[in-house]
């Protein structure tokens, strides 16, 4: 078999926001008994993903809260861990909360809101995991977090770029500032993203990066995409990712996933 390991985004890739088809968990099984390893690379924070890893009958190992870690599901444990520096987390929170804007700031299996607010109900109902409310403004709290994975504000879609643009000029290189649906912006380490946690998981496995796969579907996406030996985008995709990939498979309604396993397996030439 010529990919030894695929990692896979969760939303929107392979989680419809209800299930993960029949076809795509079988065809993750058949992955797994022909001797590949498929591991989750989603944004979520890792409570939030970690009870699904074994529904979906994926790898054990687990890239969580936009690569800015890499976990074991079943232990808790933390593999390797790619944080913010405590300036620019700060840098990210003030730019938010001169704004006005929702943010929040993560660590592990929990995350922070300065207040009660409806936009982070919502978002706490989506990713299961209930936040800590500070009663103050998060500022004041980020020193006294152990490190920082990863900052996300929730913006209109009619804004978000522009919001990122200019956080982008604020942060510099020393920051990877993406999205990761249409509302949701993403701060992390430089030195994470989920191609930079996929490099450190393949070496893990000792597996060559050329052996691998990338699949997604938003701009998150486009590091691992990127850099893994097969990048792939799902058919409902963001127009950048399907530009960058070496292949676009069908949508998620389509079983896109299960369609790119299905050919792996056949050793067909497309892959």
């Amino acid at each position: 078999m010529k990919y030894k390991l695929i990692t896979s985004d969760f939303d929107n890739t392979i989680y419809d926001g209800e299930r993960v088809s029949p076809r795509v968990l079988r065809a993750i099984a058949d992955y797994r008994r022909a001797g590949g390893r498929f591991v989750v690379a989603t944004g979520r924070v890792f409570e939030s993903i970690r009870p699904r890893v074994p529904e979906i009958g994926a790898d054990d190992e687990v890239i969580a809260c936009q690569g800015s870690a890499i976990y074991r599901a079943s232990t808790c444990e933390v593999l390797e861990r790619f944080p913010l520096s405590p300036e620019v987390a700060m840098k990210a929170v003030r730019f938010y909360e001169s704004r006005g804007i929702v943010c929040h700031a993560y660590f592990d299996r929990e995350f922070f809101v300065a207040e009660r607010n409806d936009l982070s109900e919502a978002y706490a109902d989506f990713c299961c995991v209930r936040p800590t409310y500070l009663g103050r403004p998060l500022s004041t709290f980020l020193p006294e977090m152990v490190a920082t994975n990863k900052v996300i504000a929730i913006l209109g879609i009619s804004e978000i770029d522009g919001v990122m643009a200019e956080l982008r000029g604020v942060l510099g290189p020393t920051a990877e500032v993406t999205k990761s649906s249409p509302i949701f912006l993403e701060v992390t380490s430089a030195e994470a993203g989920k191609g930079n946690s996929l490099v450190a998981l393949a070496r893990r496995y000792g597996i060559p990066i050329e052996e691998t796969v990338a699949v997604g579907d938003n701009l998150n996406d486009l590091s691992m995409v990127r850099a893994a030996g097969l990048g792939v985008s799902v058919g409902n995709g963001v127009p950048e990712l399907q530009a960058a990939a070496d292949l676009v498979v069908p949508s998620i309604r389509e079983d896109g996933v299960a369609v790119l396993i299905e050919k792996i397996l056949d050793g067909a030439d497309c892959v």
